[in-house]
């Protein structure tokens, strides 16, 4: 194997990595969010509605 062909293989696996990177980022940053679970002391409140003093 010539030293060019051997660069090429390098520069081609890189090349893959970083295209794999950039699929794998967007797909992450393009998903929705989870929905937000309640608070605990939500769940704990007794009188639902009435103002807090």
């Amino acid at each position: 194997m010539t030293r060019e062909t051997f660069d090429l293989i390098i520069i081609a696996l890189i090349a893959v990595g970083l295209i794999a990177a950039a699929l794998r980022l967007r797909a992450d940053f393009t998903r929705p969010l989870p929905e937000d679970d309640e608070p605990a002391w939500a769940q704990d409140d007794t009188q639902p509605g009435k103002p807090v003093s």
